[in-house]
């Protein structure tokens, strides 16, 4: 993965990365479960409470994240997490400087992602006109202490090493052989037969894995901004959507519409026109500034906190965030759709 550029972003990611999940503040004296979660002692110790008696049987006491069983011997103090969060805060006061700058760009035809019914007609709605924010400038790099090259495994602790179920793919995407892309296939491509889990009008595809606790991220690139270009000549805000990406919950649908919004366990943003718009409702939002999406999008969940992020994948700069009220209530699976031969979508691998 691309080192990433420096942005506004990377003070909110650190600060996540450095949080405690129980008390919501810095981690101190972090301990590492079995299962890979980290805590600071005492909120594990005030979460399990005291231990029996010597000599006395205990159930494995479960991680407040995940729920899997984790004895208390095997707790140990995550040294490598402690050095990372005091990095972290000293970055931080680097990064936090002032000196950021906002804009306005002219506004944008909003649209939604198209669906494809049984006979391969594209359903589409309406379009709306909004202004939106311009993007913020990055810091530069001349004001980072030594020690920054460690924030690499910082930023890269929690990514899921992702692939995609074709079997939950519309019949006209292919997945590739690794699992790790999809595009639409070319006409006359041999169909598979339908099935419950597979979509059947909306292009989209369902990742392999799914996260019913705890913190994940996973990065998404996408095409060149040329390949979703609108060749026709029409004017941009007509062209079809070339992608979406995000989360959808184990409940959205397989038949029928699917409503790209968190009310149908849909968390998205969506390129298309040369534009990113996160697809909330009652319209989309439009996103970033003039220039065309990022190549990689970041997205991140926060299962507990109901939180669904997505960022710049290079200058991790925060795009949109979808926040619920509380937990997400239900499994949650990497979603991608492609409604374009041009635009192909991959999974970016995770580093060891």
């Amino acid at each position: 993965m691309e080192a990433p550029e420096l942005g506004p972003g990377l003070v909110e990611r650190l600060e996540q990365l450095a949080t405690c999940p129980l008390c919501g503040g810095p981690f101190e004296d972090p301990v590492l479960l079995a299962c890979e979660h980290s805590f600071c002692r005492a909120c594990l110790a005030r979460r399990w409470g005291p231990p029996p008696p010597p000599g006395a049987q205990e159930t494995p006491p479960g991680c407040p994240s995940c729920g899997h069983p984790c004895p208390r011997r095997s707790l140990r103090s995550n040294v490598r997490l402690a050095v990372e969060v005091r990095i972290s805060r000293s970055l931080c006061e680097k990064l936090a400087a002032p000196g950021a700058r906002t804009g306005r760009r002219r506004g944008g035809r909003i649209p939604t992602m198209g669906c494809l019914d049984p006979h391969e007609e594209d359903v589409r709605k309406t379009w709306i006109r909004l202004e939106a924010p311009g993007p913020k400038c990055p810091n530069s790099e001349d004001d980072l202490p030594e020690d920054y090259p460690v924030v690499k495994n910082m930023l890269h602790r929690l990514t899921a090493d992702l692939t995609l179920d074709p079997r939950t793919a519309h019949r006209r995407l292919l997945v590739s052989s690794d699992g790790r892309s999809v595009r639409l296939a070319p006409p006359g491509t041999p169909a598979p037969p339908d099935s419950p889990s597979r979509f059947d009008q909306l292009p989209a595809v369902l990742g392999a894995q799914s996260f019913g606790a705890g913190r994940h991220c996973w990065e998404v690139e996408t095409a060149e901004p040329a390949s979703c270009g609108n060749s026709s000549g029409e004017d941009e805000g007509d062209a079809e959507s070339c992608y979406a990406l995000g989360a959808a919950g184990e409940s959205v649908r397989r038949k029928g519409r699917v409503g790209l919004c968190p009310a149908g366990a849909v968390w998205a943003v969506e390129g298309r026109g040369g534009r990113l718009w996160a697809l909330t409702t009652p319209e989309p939002t439009p996103l970033g500034g003039a220039g065309p999406p990022p190549r990689r999008i970041r997205v991140d969940l926060d299962w507990e906190r109901g939180r669904v992020a997505f960022y710049d994948g290079r200058s991790l700069d925060l795009l949109y965030a979808f926040q619920a009220p509380g937990p997400l209530g239900e499994r949650v699976f990497p979603l991608l759709c492609t409604r374009d031969p041009r635009a192909p979508l991959r999974i970016v691998p995770a580093e060891g």
